[in-house]
């Protein structure tokens, strides 16, 4: 998931160099959209598991929501 890290770092330089006394709650939100991919895709995951999906199945749903927020927020932001 470099993708994730590659945004966050763009994000994270380009709001500390702009606006650096506002930067913290942006900063706070981004690990926030981090956490809430990851618990649905903890909970995709768990549902693929039980359901008796296969283990690639399994790691596409957990990954899912997480390349989702990513490519958001790179189309969003001017990243891409």
């Amino acid at each position: 998931m470099t993708e994730a890290h590659t945004v966050m770092l763009r994000r994270s330089l380009a709001l500390l160099a702009a606006e650096p006394h506002q930067a913290g709650p942006a900063l706070m939100m981004m690990a926030v959209e981090k956490h809430i991919a990851f618990s649905e895709g903890v909970a995709a995951a768990g549902l693929a598991a039980v359901s008796g999906a296969s283990p690639e199945v399994v790691m596409a749903a957990a990954l899912r929501p997480a390349r989702k927020q990513v490519r958001r927020n790179v189309r969003g932001k001017g990243l891409a």
